[in-house]
């Protein structure tokens, strides 16, 4: 039967494309259609009975490449939200939901390596029938004593004609051969029963809306067994041949929760994120789509996978900024997240001990549920916060002479201590006292940092390095400095102050690949490290059971900045990485060094409150008519010709203006232009255009009109622009 069918094409038109197409493709399946001069592959988002072009005029789909939809219509209802509310080409976006061989038009099931184990036949099978045939015996015996699937590693070594052997093995019905869809062993449930009341009361409250969309916040302070209560609510969504989505905000988290909840839960689990080969990543959208992966676990894109019967959401440190895609394709992971739930009819939960205020405001509003964990799950209690006034007892390098004393007191008594400073590097000022002079990238708005680990200047924006010069350039004076602190400069006081100290630094740096990372990490765990110096990569996630010290060093910066979220994020990240003391037996103290002692921030952080805090930062917000009490969208321009990202914005801001809407602060307003806070990013000339409105539903509709009208401003050179919707990065 011949029809219409609209399919999305990945190219940044905000715009389905008609085709005719015979037999008609069902909606979600991937079609070959002709693009111009070329052929692209799209993706058949709807039908059509007419169509604004003439039949005639319209061309026809090349190939069918699916039979079955490779997206399901629920899918495709949320990516199209995503297209719509973050006004985002549909095609761009369900490209970005799709793996790289699926997007080329490979074959939807990938190659997964074979495993062998034995059939109920070869269990009772005697070897020694297998005398003749030295090889076989030799498989079937490994196979048999290891009592569980074996892969190409293990078998090998039985003789160079291992292959043959199990092949004969196969065809006697004594082993099975099957795909190989997890690295672990999967060896039967293994929850934790001993739950707090907390635990157990959040745990009833969420089976309970296993059946229908209900959003829940586990707000628990640190190591109140939030993942413990999500383990039992995907048990029992399991039980009844559900799949399960958990997300979490960055890829060092993904393996180790990965293996957990693997060893909890006895099912294969798969992972999702940047780090992994296109293969992989292919491997485990197919294994969501097939249903074979019971758990998938990954960063913000896993919440674009197709799933057979996906039943539970879980997002993992809700409040992290990097659940918010900054490229190519906007979007907010917990906001597509929530609209899944939502529409598919299942419960959402997040979890954090340090919600984001927009969170916070979705509960206070009736939009989600609150389920306090108020104490740890090993009943200890809370780390004491003790502020060192920087005012009246100066540092004399990074580290204070009490958090010094602190720190040689937890190595004499054999304990462990974290101190955090969010800023890598030996220097982030570069200066000369003479003419005032200070180090800056060439092609950035940036001061350089000195890293002493390769004796060079970096920028930490565009990645450029420079070499160390020995006098200013532009007084020739020999008395350059260096000022401030990072990783490096603490990690080597340390050393200098605490002779024999084991110190180990933990950053970006350090720590280029995941096997490094790891390495790291079990060296703190089997107690060779007396010290770790980190940055926010320790911040959340990790448990150092020995750790009964930390020491948080420039938080002041927070206090400085122009972002209104800065607060929010200062809170956030004090709470969090003070939770990573005291975790197990031993009690737990954090240091703070500031020079603001009688902040009324520091209450809240004393007392382990966070809701507090957010109560009090919402009405603050409130005040100021900013997020969530407003909503927010930002027109970005950059260009490598100063000046005209400029004239881009004033065309497009005259062009808001004249929209039939209201201007007001009812309805849309429309700020003035700005240069971005960095000015110019690989040389490249940035300024940006803000409009917001109290109300979404008249945000939504404005940027509608508007965005059309960008589309057709005419671009002089390579000018870029990009919108984003609910921006959480203003720099």
């Amino acid at each position: 039967m011949r029809g219409i069918v609209r399919v999305a094409v990945p190219i940044r038109h905000w715009s389905l494309f008609d085709y005719t197409c015979e037999p008609i493709a069902s909606i979600g399946c991937r079609v070959i259609v002709p693009f111009g001069h070329r052929r692209i592959l799209g993706i058949v988002v709807d039908h059509a009975e007419t169509s604004e072009y003439p039949e005639d005029k319209l061309r026809c789909v090349s190939s069918i490449l699916d039979e079955e939809p490779v997206l399901s219509s629920t899918l495709i209802h949320s990516l199209q939200w995503v297209a719509q509310y973050y006004q985002q080409p549909i095609g761009e976006v369900l490209s970005t939901a799709l793996p790289k061989a699926i997007r080329v038009g490979k074959p939807l099931i990938p190659k997964f390596d074979i495993v062998y184990r034995l059939t109920d036949f070869g269990q009772q099978f005697d070897a020694n029938e297998l005398n003749r045939a030295k090889v076989q015996k030799k498989a079937f015996e490994l196979l048999k004593s290891e009592a569980r699937a074996l892969g190409p590693e293990a078998l090998r070594h039985v003789g160079s004609t291992w292959k043959n052997a199990l092949k004969v093995l196969e065809t006697k019905g004594l082993v099975t051969a099957e795909p190989r869809y997890t690295n672990f062993s999967v060896n039967g449930q293994n929850l934790i029963d001993d739950l707090t009341e907390s635990q157990l009361k959040a745990r009833e409250q969420i089976l309970q809306a296993l059946d229908s969309y209900r959003c829940f916040l586990i707000q628990g302070v640190t190591g109140s067994g939030k993942t413990e209560v999500y383990l039992h609510v995907i048990a029992k969504v399991l039980e009844t041949g559900g799949q399960a989505m958990m997300l979490v905000p960055e890829i060092g988290l993904s393996p180790q929760l990965e293996q957990r909840v693997q060893s909890a839960l006895g099912v294969p689990v798969a992972s999702f994120h940047s780090g992994l080969t296109d293969t992989q990543r292919h491997k485990t959208w197919w294994m969501a789509l097939s249903g074979k992966a019971k758990v998938v676990i990954g960063t913000r894109s896993v919440v674009f996978l197709p799933f057979k019967k996906l039943k539970i959401i879980v997002i993992d440190e809700e409040h992290d900024t990097s659940f918010k895609q900054q490229e190519r394709v906007h979007y907010h992971a917990r906001s597509v997240a929530l609209h899944r739930a939502y529409s598919e009819k299942f419960p959402i939960v997040f979890g954090t001990a340090t919600p984001s205020l927009e969170t916070v405001h979705a509960a206070r509003s009736g939009r989600a549920e609150i389920l306090m964990l108020p104490e740890r799950a090993t009943r200890i209690e809370m780390p004491t916060v003790k502020l060192i006034d920087l005012s009246r007892e100066r540092a004399s390098d990074s580290l204070s002479n009490s958090l010094l004393s602190q720190i040689k007191k937890r190595i004499k008594s054999g304990e462990q201590s974290l101190i955090f400073i969010n800023r890598r590097g030996f220097a982030p000022v570069v200066i000369c006292p003479s003419c005032r002079w200070t180090a800056k990238c060439s092609d950035c708005d940036a001061r350089l940092i000195f890293h002493q680990s390769d004796h060079q200047l970096h920028c930490h924006l565009c990645f450029k390095k420079f070499p160390m010069m020995r006098q200013c350039p532009q007084c020739l004076s020999e008395n350059v400095h260096l000022f401030g602190t990072g990783t490096q400069r603490v990690e080597q006081e340390l050393q200098r102050e605490i002779p024999g100290a084991r110190v180990i630094r933990i950053d970006r740096d350090t720590t280029r690949s995941y096997t490094e990372f790891e390495r790291r990490l079990a060296r703190i765990q089997k107690g060779e490290v007396d010290v770790l110096v980190g940055t926010q990569m320790l911040s959340k996630g990790h448990h150092f059971p020995n750790v009964t010290l930390v020491g948080i060093l420039n938080v002041d910066q927070g206090f400085y900045s122009m972002d209104f979220r800065a607060m929010e994020h200062l809170v956030q990240q004090v709470l969090q990485v003070a939770g990573r003391s005291g975790r197990a037996k031993k009690p737990g103290e954090v240091y703070i060094q500031t020079m603001h002692p009688d902040s009324e921030y520091f209450d809240c952080i004393r007392d382990h409150d966070y809701l507090s805090f957010a109560d009090l930062e919402l009405d603050e917000r409130r005040q100021a008519n900013q997020p969530p009490f407003n909503h927010y969208a930002l027109l970005r321009a950059n260009s490598l010709v100063a000046g005209e990202e400029i004239e881009f914005l004033r065309v497009a801001r005259e062009t808001a203006m004249s929209l039939p809407v209201k201007h007001s602060d009812r309805q849309v307003r429309v700020f003035d232009i700005v240069q971005s806070p960095i000015q110019k990013i690989s040389n490249r000339h940035r300024a940006q255009l803000l409009v917001g409105s109290a109300h979404v539903a008249f945000l939504m509709h404005f940027l509608k009109a508007w965005l059309p009208h960008l589309a057709k401003i005419p671009k002089k050179g390579k000018l870029r622009w990009n919108l984003d919707v609910d921006p959480v990065d203003f720099s």
